[in-house]
């Protein structure tokens, strides 16, 4: 077990952040070198608490030739550090069981243990929080909600699954309780059925949270009892996603049968919650384009690496993220590849009037997720994206497998929604060829697609994971 020096945790009240409509403004109205030299100071202080409290960082900088008060620029911070990635975590916590060396706090003033979800295959990364990183957790979750327009007293219902061991376990109930709204917490507890009822007894909801795929799960059960959602739930003025991409298509359905706007976060454990949020213009721009996430860049530093070569990528172009915490104490990470996937924005192309860079909103990935296919680069979000601008789909679920002869075939079971189902044979049919048809168009191949009963697919409760790779099953004896 490795030993961390005591350093100051839990700072003054005053240092602590709170919703504050003057505080964002003046935020808002920093320059942008303003808003470097705030990030700047922030990293300094970062660092130089790091290399007293964090064996796992002060080797890093020692072996760069860094010295924390000598970094003169976010520039040359980013051209020396060391990057950091899953790997190096996992590997640090098996060295130094559970935290890691990176911990950064003394073991004693953990006070919330988060763990990544594990969806990539690799492990677990585990998370020590301090006192004030709980509140920063709730501070994150709270800030695009309150900039979405969620106030004190508004219903919101959070469809998120709620505790355990996840930073979106944690977070949301306490970004609710900082912004003082009337919460109910469904996620993980109610069926989506006796979530519609809840919702229906509480009548006056103002607020939704859910994931991506969660909100379509939600939509399409309101739709199979005969409720229309913006007649059933007149006061709402606000769906809040995160989590997954989707197709524009499918968020102007989503906002037509709502009845409100529709906005969307980025968030992830190395974030500590959201590190970035739409504004007012929402997911979906009001002329039919995709929207805007801008990131909260007082609070985390963020890059945008093209993969291979790890130079940051222009303005429109799409990279990985990396992650640095300007402010988390307990285990922070400090240039840490998410293997997450976005289209970059500077603040300079975007119609804000803020300094804040930003992400497009609806086309966030990993990169991690890719299938090679019959020579093709296939991202599970593409297919999603022409599956899911089609309103007649339900659900869908799809493998990938070698056949007896051994060749790579590619398999799509299908739902349609109730009424499409009701549809003539011909007419379905119809509706299954033009899907086969825009998946080929966007990804270069083809599936086989058959029709089956929503019952027979999984509901996600959170992230969908709706694609199996059973190649290696093929070549076993």
């Amino acid at each position: 077990m490795s030993t961390h020096a005591q350093t100051s945790v839990g700072r003054d009240a005053a240092d602590i952040p709170f919703m504050d409509s003057a505080r964002l403004a003046r935020l808002a109205s920093l320059s942008r070198g303003e808003l470097e030299s705030l990030q700047l100071r922030k990293l300094r202080h970062q660092l130089a608490r790091l290399h007293v409290s964090s064996g796992y960082y002060r080797r890093r900088m020692n072996a760069a030739g860094l010295a924390p008060d000598a970094i003169g620029s976010l520039d040359a911070f980013c051209k020396s550090f060391p990057l950091s990635s899953k790997a190096d975590f996992l590997a640090d916590q098996t060295e130094h069981a559970p935290f890691g060396d990176r911990l950064g706090i003394s073991r004693s003033d953990v006070a919330l243990v988060n763990m990544t979800g594990g969806t990539s295959g690799q492990g677990q990364e585990i998370y020590g929080r301090s006192q004030r990183d709980v509140h920063m957790q709730g501070y994150y979750h709270a800030l695009p909600w309150f900039l979405a327009g969620l106030r004190p007293g508004d219903i919101a219902v959070n469809c998120v699954p709620s505790g355990g061991l996840t930073t979106g376990g944690w977070g949301p109930g306490e970004g609710l309780r900082i912004i003082g709204a009337t919460a109910f917490h469904v996620g993980g507890t109610l069926s989506t059925d006796a979530k519609i009822d809840l919702m229906l007894r509480i009548g006056e909801v103002n607020f939704i949270y859910a994931s991506t795929n969660y909100l379509h799960t939600l939509t399409e059960a309101l739709l199979r009892r005969g409720l229309e959602p913006k007649r059933a739930f007149p006061t709402l003025r606000t769906l809040f996603i995160a989590a997954e991409g989707y197709p524009i298509e499918w968020a102007q359905r989503i906002e037509t049968l709502w009845g409100c706007r529709l906005q969307e976060g980025y968030g992830s454990t190395q974030c500590a919650g959201f590190g970035a949020s739409t504004c007012a213009d929402g997911a979906i721009t009001r002329a039919g384009g995709r929207g805007l996430m801008h990131m909260f860049e007082w609070e985390t530093l963020f890059e945008v690496l093209h993969p291979t070569t790890l130079e940051p990528v222009a303005s429109g172009e799409t990279g990985e993220l990396v992650v640095t915490n300007l402010a988390i104490e307990g285990s922070p990470v400090i240039r840490f590849r998410t293997g997450d996937s976005a289209r970059f924005i500077s603040y300079r192309d975007t119609a804000a009037g803020r300094a804040w860079n930003a992400i497009e909103c609806g086309t966030v990935g990993r990169f991690d997720d890719m299938l090679k296919i019959r020579g093709n680069n296939v991202w599970p979000s593409a297919i999603d994206a022409a599956v899911f601008s089609y309103g007649e789909v339900a659900e869908y679920a799809g493998r990938v497998y070698t056949s007896a002869d051994g060749k790579t075939e590619i398999e799509m079971r299908l739902a349609l929604t109730d009424a499409a189902a009701a549809m003539e044979p011909a007419a379905r049919e119809r509706i299954i060829e033009a899907i086969r048809a825009t998946i080929k168009e966007r990804t270069n191949l083809w599936m086989v697609l058959t029709q089956c009963q929503r019952s027979e697919l999984p509901e996600f409760s959170y992230k969908a994971r709706r694609w199996k790779d059973e190649r290696q099953q093929g070549y076993r004896l």
